[in-house]
């Protein structure tokens, strides 16, 4: 699976207990011609820490998409090893 784009979104307050849940969504290339596939995932995290917002937010976005990760590497095609995550992102 070739990940070239990961969006991070809907974060909002668990509303049970001290955590944030939001979406992410993995873009798949390597469709027919320019289509995607798209995974998405419902994920939740601790609350971030951090000096500034700046650093909190960047450790809900890594914490976020760790989560996605882990669930992705409980896929079925991709815990047999048939297939593996692989990401194009730039920044990611």
């Amino acid at each position: 699976m070739n990940i070239s784009e990961i969006e991070i979104q809907n974060i909002r307050p668990n509303p049970v207990g001290n955590k944030i849940l939001g979406n992410v969504t993995f873009y798949i290339s390597g469709g027919v011609g320019d289509r995607f596939d798209v995974l998405n995932f419902e994920c939740l995290c601790e609350l971030p820490v951090g000096e500034t917002a700046e650093v909190r937010a960047a450790n809900l976005k890594n914490d976020m998409k760790t989560d996605a990760i882990r669930q992705a590497k409980r896929m079925p095609e991709i815990r047999s090893g048939n297939d593996a995550l692989v990401f194009l992102c730039p920044n990611d």
